[in-house]
Protein backbone atom coordinates (compact mmCIF):
# COMPACT_ATOMS: atom_id res chain seq x y z
CA UNK A 1 0.00 0.00 0.00
CA UNK A 2 1.22 3.48 -0.85
CA UNK A 3 1.60 5.80 2.14
CA UNK A 4 1.32 9.59 1.86
CA UNK A 5 2.70 11.64 4.75
CA UNK A 6 0.99 14.99 5.30
CA UNK A 7 2.65 17.44 7.71
CA UNK A 8 1.15 20.90 8.30
CA UNK A 9 3.70 23.45 9.52
CA UNK A 10 3.21 26.86 11.09
CA UNK A 11 6.50 28.39 12.30
CA UNK A 12 7.88 25.19 13.80
CA UNK A 13 11.60 25.67 13.18
CA UNK A 14 12.38 24.96 16.84
CA UNK A 15 11.06 21.39 16.64
CA UNK A 16 11.27 20.61 12.93
CA UNK A 17 14.90 19.40 12.81
CA UNK A 18 14.26 16.57 15.29
CA UNK A 19 10.88 15.77 13.81
CA UNK A 20 12.18 15.65 10.23
CA UNK A 21 15.26 13.68 11.28
CA UNK A 22 13.09 10.95 12.76
CA UNK A 23 10.79 11.03 9.73
CA UNK A 24 13.82 10.51 7.51
CA UNK A 25 14.27 7.04 9.05
CA UNK A 26 11.18 5.76 7.21
CA UNK A 27 11.72 7.70 3.98
CA UNK A 28 12.32 4.65 1.80
CA UNK A 29 8.97 3.17 2.89
CA UNK A 30 6.89 6.24 2.03
CA UNK A 31 5.25 6.91 -1.33
CA UNK A 32 5.13 10.72 -1.01
CA UNK A 33 5.74 13.54 1.46
CA UNK A 34 3.45 16.57 1.46
CA UNK A 35 4.28 19.60 3.61
CA UNK A 36 1.65 22.32 3.99
CA UNK A 37 3.38 25.57 5.00
CA UNK A 38 0.73 27.62 6.75
CA UNK A 39 1.71 31.33 6.69
CA UNK A 40 5.25 30.53 7.83
CA UNK A 41 7.53 33.48 8.57
CA UNK A 42 10.47 31.54 10.01
CA UNK A 43 13.00 29.07 8.60
CA UNK A 44 10.58 26.14 8.34
CA UNK A 45 10.55 26.02 4.54
CA UNK A 46 14.34 25.89 4.28
CA UNK A 47 14.46 23.07 6.83
CA UNK A 48 11.93 21.05 4.86
CA UNK A 49 13.85 21.57 1.61
CA UNK A 50 17.07 20.58 3.36
CA UNK A 51 15.71 17.30 4.74
CA UNK A 52 13.23 16.41 1.97
CA UNK A 53 14.29 18.19 -1.24
CA UNK A 54 12.02 16.12 -3.49
CA UNK A 55 8.88 16.50 -1.38
CA UNK A 56 5.71 18.31 -2.40
CA UNK A 57 5.51 21.69 -0.66
CA UNK A 58 2.21 23.60 -0.56
CA UNK A 59 2.26 27.20 0.65
CA UNK A 60 -0.90 28.53 2.26
CA UNK A 61 -1.00 32.32 2.57
CA UNK A 62 -4.64 32.75 3.62
CA UNK A 63 -6.67 30.78 6.16
CA UNK A 64 -10.29 30.25 5.02
CA UNK A 65 -11.43 27.81 7.70
CA UNK A 66 -12.08 28.47 11.36
CA UNK A 67 -9.70 25.59 12.15
CA UNK A 68 -6.37 26.18 10.36
CA UNK A 69 -4.96 22.73 11.21
CA UNK A 70 -8.04 20.96 9.82
CA UNK A 71 -7.80 23.04 6.65
CA UNK A 72 -4.12 22.15 6.28
CA UNK A 73 -4.81 18.44 6.53
CA UNK A 74 -7.66 18.71 4.03
CA UNK A 75 -5.42 20.61 1.59
CA UNK A 76 -2.76 17.92 1.92
CA UNK A 77 -5.33 15.15 1.57
CA UNK A 78 -6.70 16.67 -1.64
CA UNK A 79 -3.17 16.79 -3.09
CA UNK A 80 -2.22 13.25 -2.03
CA UNK A 81 -2.40 10.01 -4.02
CA UNK A 82 -1.59 7.36 -1.43
CA UNK A 83 -3.86 4.53 -0.30
CA UNK A 84 -2.94 5.32 3.32
CA UNK A 85 -2.78 8.85 4.69
CA UNK A 86 -0.28 9.49 7.48
CA UNK A 87 -1.21 12.70 9.30
CA UNK A 88 1.87 13.96 11.12
CA UNK A 89 2.26 17.00 13.39
CA UNK A 90 5.49 19.00 13.06
CA UNK A 91 6.42 18.74 16.74
CA UNK A 92 6.39 14.96 17.22
CA UNK A 93 8.87 12.20 16.40
CA UNK A 94 8.28 9.36 13.97
CA UNK A 95 8.68 5.82 15.37
CA UNK A 96 11.09 3.73 13.29
CA UNK A 97 8.48 0.94 13.20
CA UNK A 98 5.68 3.26 12.01
CA UNK A 99 4.75 1.07 9.06
CA UNK A 100 4.10 -1.92 11.33
CA UNK A 101 0.81 -0.14 12.08
CA UNK A 102 -0.41 -1.05 8.60
CA UNK A 103 -1.20 -4.51 9.92
CA UNK A 104 -3.81 -2.95 12.23
CA UNK A 105 -5.81 -1.43 9.35
CA UNK A 106 -8.23 -4.30 8.83
CA UNK A 107 -11.64 -4.15 7.15
CA UNK A 108 -13.34 -2.56 10.16
CA UNK A 109 -10.43 -0.35 11.31
CA UNK A 110 -10.12 3.00 9.57
CA UNK A 111 -7.40 4.61 11.67
CA UNK A 112 -4.54 3.58 13.95
CA UNK A 113 -2.25 5.71 16.10
CA UNK A 114 0.96 4.94 17.99
CA UNK A 115 1.08 5.72 21.70
CA UNK A 116 2.15 9.33 22.36
CA UNK A 117 4.30 10.45 25.29
CA UNK A 118 5.84 13.81 26.13
CA UNK A 119 9.60 14.09 25.68
CA UNK A 120 10.57 14.25 29.36
CA UNK A 121 14.09 15.60 28.73
CA UNK A 122 12.82 19.04 27.68
CA UNK A 123 12.08 20.38 31.16
CA UNK A 124 11.06 19.43 34.68
CA UNK A 125 7.43 20.18 33.81
CA UNK A 126 7.76 17.88 30.80
CA UNK A 127 9.01 15.18 33.14
CA UNK A 128 5.99 15.65 35.41
CA UNK A 129 3.67 15.69 32.41
CA UNK A 130 5.25 12.48 31.11
CA UNK A 131 4.28 10.64 34.29
CA UNK A 132 0.86 12.33 34.42
CA UNK A 133 0.14 10.86 30.99
CA UNK A 134 0.00 7.46 32.65
CA UNK A 135 -3.45 8.52 33.92
CA UNK A 136 -4.83 7.99 30.41
CA UNK A 137 -5.55 4.40 31.35
CA UNK A 138 -8.06 5.73 33.90
CA UNK A 139 -9.97 7.90 31.43
CA UNK A 140 -13.77 7.37 31.75
CA UNK A 141 -14.10 5.72 28.35
CA UNK A 142 -10.60 4.33 28.10
CA UNK A 143 -7.53 5.67 26.34
CA UNK A 144 -8.38 7.32 23.05
CA UNK A 145 -6.30 7.48 19.83
CA UNK A 146 -4.16 10.60 19.50
CA UNK A 147 -4.29 12.88 16.48
CA UNK A 148 -0.63 13.96 16.42
CA UNK A 149 0.36 10.99 14.24
CA UNK A 150 -1.91 8.38 12.74
CA UNK A 151 -2.39 6.19 9.69
CA UNK A 152 -5.79 6.49 8.01
CA UNK A 153 -7.31 4.48 5.17
CA UNK A 154 -8.01 6.73 2.21
CA UNK A 155 -11.25 4.98 1.29
CA UNK A 156 -12.62 5.50 4.81
CA UNK A 157 -11.55 9.14 4.84
CA UNK A 158 -13.28 9.73 1.53
CA UNK A 159 -16.41 7.97 2.78
CA UNK A 160 -16.80 10.41 5.71
CA UNK A 161 -16.04 13.47 3.60
CA UNK A 162 -12.46 14.12 4.68
CA UNK A 163 -11.42 16.50 7.45
CA UNK A 164 -14.04 18.86 8.85
CA UNK A 165 -13.77 22.52 9.86
CA UNK A 166 -14.12 21.88 13.60
CA UNK A 167 -11.94 22.74 16.65
CA UNK A 168 -10.68 19.14 17.03
CA UNK A 169 -10.49 17.52 13.61
CA UNK A 170 -9.04 14.27 15.01
CA UNK A 171 -11.90 13.79 17.49
CA UNK A 172 -14.43 14.61 14.78
CA UNK A 173 -12.77 12.09 12.48
CA UNK A 174 -13.16 9.33 15.08
CA UNK A 175 -16.82 10.28 15.56
CA UNK A 176 -17.42 10.16 11.80
CA UNK A 177 -15.69 6.79 11.53
CA UNK A 178 -17.83 5.32 14.31
CA UNK A 179 -20.98 6.54 12.60
CA UNK A 180 -19.78 4.87 9.37
CA UNK A 181 -19.16 1.57 11.19
CA UNK A 182 -15.37 1.77 11.57
CA UNK A 183 -12.99 1.74 14.52
CA UNK A 184 -10.04 3.95 15.45
CA UNK A 185 -7.33 2.09 17.34
CA UNK A 186 -4.26 2.93 19.39
CA UNK A 187 -1.20 0.68 19.21
CA UNK A 188 0.39 0.27 22.64
CA UNK A 189 3.53 -1.39 21.27
CA UNK A 190 4.52 1.53 18.99
CA UNK A 191 5.60 4.74 20.74
CA UNK A 192 6.48 8.26 19.62
CA UNK A 193 7.17 11.53 21.45
CA UNK A 194 5.85 15.06 21.67
CA UNK A 195 8.80 17.46 21.50
CA UNK A 196 7.19 20.71 22.64
CA UNK A 197 8.49 22.26 25.87
CA UNK A 198 5.77 22.75 28.46
CA UNK A 199 5.25 25.63 30.84
CA UNK A 200 2.55 26.09 33.48
CA UNK A 201 0.97 28.82 31.39
CA UNK A 202 0.87 26.61 28.30
CA UNK A 203 -0.55 23.72 30.32
CA UNK A 204 -3.41 25.91 31.63
CA UNK A 205 -4.13 27.33 28.17
CA UNK A 206 -4.10 23.82 26.71
CA UNK A 207 -6.62 22.60 29.28
CA UNK A 208 -8.93 25.57 28.70
CA UNK A 209 -8.72 25.04 24.95
CA UNK A 210 -9.48 21.36 25.42
CA UNK A 211 -12.52 22.24 27.53
CA UNK A 212 -13.79 24.67 24.90
CA UNK A 213 -13.32 22.04 22.22
CA UNK A 214 -15.31 19.49 24.23
CA UNK A 215 -18.14 21.99 24.66
CA UNK A 216 -18.15 22.94 20.98
CA UNK A 217 -18.16 19.26 20.02
CA UNK A 218 -21.21 18.73 22.20
CA UNK A 219 -19.64 16.32 24.68
CA UNK A 220 -21.92 15.62 27.68
CA UNK A 221 -21.10 17.17 31.04
CA UNK A 222 -20.76 13.83 32.87
CA UNK A 223 -18.05 12.71 30.48
CA UNK A 224 -16.10 15.97 30.85
CA UNK A 225 -16.43 15.87 34.64
CA UNK A 226 -15.15 12.28 34.74
CA UNK A 227 -12.16 13.33 32.63
CA UNK A 228 -11.43 16.28 34.93
CA UNK A 229 -11.61 14.25 38.15
CA UNK A 230 -9.80 11.11 37.04
CA UNK A 231 -7.09 12.88 35.07
CA UNK A 232 -6.61 15.91 37.34
CA UNK A 233 -7.27 18.58 34.69
CA UNK A 234 -9.38 21.25 36.47
CA UNK A 235 -9.04 23.95 33.81
CA UNK A 236 -10.74 21.71 31.24
CA UNK A 237 -13.95 22.22 33.24
CA UNK A 238 -13.41 26.00 33.20
CA UNK A 239 -13.09 26.02 29.43
CA UNK A 240 -16.15 23.78 29.10
CA UNK A 241 -18.42 25.78 31.42
CA UNK A 242 -17.55 29.20 29.99
CA UNK A 243 -18.00 28.22 26.35
CA UNK A 244 -21.35 28.34 24.60
CA UNK A 245 -22.29 25.17 22.74
CA UNK A 246 -23.36 25.78 19.13
CA UNK A 247 -27.06 25.06 18.71
CA UNK A 248 -26.35 22.85 15.69
CA UNK A 249 -24.11 20.48 17.65
CA UNK A 250 -25.65 17.27 18.94
CA UNK A 251 -24.16 15.59 22.00
CA UNK A 252 -21.35 13.20 21.27
CA UNK A 253 -22.42 9.69 22.06
CA UNK A 254 -20.08 7.29 23.80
Amino acid sequence: MRVSVIMPIHNEEKYLPRSLKSLKSVEDQIFEFIFVLDRCTDNSENLVRQWFPSSKIIKKDVCRWGSPIAENFQIGFAASKGDIICVHDADVTTPSDLLSLLEELTDDVASVSPTLFTCKEESFLNLMYYYWEKTRKFAPLGEQPMGALRLVRRDCLEKVGGFKDVPAQDTQLDIDFRKAGYQSKIAKNVVHYHLRKFSFRKAVRSQIKDGRMRRQMGMPFWRVLGHVVLRLRPFVLCGYLFTKQPASNAAVKS
